[in-house]
């Protein structure tokens, strides 16, 4: 795809940091840089990280600015424990108040913004590219298309209607308008795209979508020379050894239950592990024997956090979904730094499985696991006897590689 006109549509973008922003910044530059035109249609207030796009933003900056005030006064640990409470109650609040009445999600009020201004927006576009999470960019992406009559693009991050374990909405309220809904785009949508191929065989037959317009995107993330050459230039022998988690925990979801139980309980004490997590999810860590070798850090911004994980850790985790239809971005990110990473797999079907033999850097651990296991894996790094898999990589999580598949 090149010399195209694209409308990205996403609730979310810079300087909001999810996994899609993510994804979607480091494709629009692809898609800038091979000569293509693309303006962000945003409900994410812009700030100075976004003065080099070209930003369309319908919103209202003073409810954003409010809700993420909430949102991050709830994990800073500096708060006093009144003012804390008082955020994690207003959360919680606005949680249960979108959770049980909005639909389709917590954006749902951005349906109303992009209806009102539709006539504001250029019909001047090839391409209409819609993002989700949330799902209401489809919704406002569907309302869009019939007056730009563009080739429309979903690009899908969880599932919708088929999220069982943590809906996005009420399903006893909403479930009939969720399937229906998302039916109707699949088959009104000119492409589509999932994260991995169990994601897209499950949608494909629950919707009969045609084949032709199923595509896998995964998660993407540039490689760089010099977080490779750093990463090989670590002290792999050095003790403790250090385990850097980044993210958070979902209930029901991605829990660390039983990589505790099953690993981390058993590991010496000159393993150490550095939670990077929030407020939130120090709650699953009571089953935790030596609380001695646990450290638990703020949330930090992502490029903080990919120094942290190049200098300061000799491996990095992550912990897979109990499902296979919810592929974790984290995981390809830290494959991309070659540093020896660790994936605990909850379920034998864990969609990592496909690429283990592919990357050198990349164990897939779980309950059966042994400590020696880890050891040997780790003692290869120590003895250099490792390659960076650079054209694995390309192929399956570079920008090129989605970009190729676009139309």
């Amino acid at each position: 795809m090149n010399k195209q006109k694209i409308l990205l549509v996403s609730h979310q973008f810079l300087p909001h940091l999810s996994p899609r922003t993510t994804r979607w910044k480091t494709l629009v530059d692809k898609l800038i840089e091979t000569g293509n035109e693309v303006t962000i249609l945003t409900g994410t207030a812009p700030n100075e990280s976004v003065e080099n796009y070209d930003i369309l933003y319908f919103g209202n900056k003073k409810i954003s600015t409010t809700m993420n005030s909430i949102r991050k006064d709830s994990n800073n640990i500096d708060n006093p424990s009144i003012k804390k409470l008082i955020y994690n109650f207003l959360k919680k609040f606005y949680r249960f108040l979108f959770k049980n009445f909005a639909w389709p999600d917590y954006a749902m009020f951005w349906i109303f913004t992009i209806y009102r201004n539709k006539t504001k927006i250029s019909k001047d576009y090839d391409f209409i590219v819609s993002v989700s999470l949330p799902f209401t960019s489809h919704v406002c992406a569907s309302i869009l298309v019939k007056e730009l009559k563009a080739q429309w693009i979903m690009d899908i991050g969880d599932p919708f209607s088929l999220k069982f374990q943590s809906p996005e909405n009420n399903t006893i309220l909403y479930s009939f308008l969720n399937r229906f809904i998302e039916n109707k785009y699949y088959h009104k949508a000119d492409q589509i795209f999932f994260t991995h191929k169990e994601v897209l065989d499950f949608h494909q037959k629950k919707f009969h979508i045609e084949n032709s317009k199923l595509q896998i995107g995964h998660p993407i993330f540039e490689i760089k020379n010099e977080n490779i050459l750093s990463s090989n230039e670590y002290d792999y022998s050095k003790l403790p050894i250090n385990i850097g988690y980044f993210g958070i925990f979902t209930d029901k979801i991605r829990e660390p239950f039983n990589y505790i139980n099953n690993i981390a309980n058993k590991l010496d004490d000159e393993f150490h592990h550095h939670w990077y997590i929030n407020e939130e999810s120090k709650k699953y860590f009571t089953s935790v024997f030596n609380q001695d070798t646990h450290f638990f850090e703020q949330l930090i911004p992502r490029e903080q956090a990919i120094k942290k994980m190049i200098n300061n850790f000799h491996l990095l985790l992550s912990i897979g979904n109990t499902n296979k239809y919810q592929l974790p971005s984290k995981v390809i990110e830290y494959i991309s730094l070659g540093k020896p990473v660790i994936h605990y797999a909850e379920i034998p079907t864990d969609p990592m499985y496909r690429f283990e033999n592919q990357f050198d850097n990349l164990k897939i651990i779980n309950k059966e696991t042994e400590l020696n296991d880890i050891n040997n894996y780790l003692k290869r790094f120590h003895n250099h006897i490792f390659e960076f898999n650079y054209d694995n990589f390309v192929n399956n999580f570079s920008p090129d590689a989605i970009i190729k598949k676009l139309n």
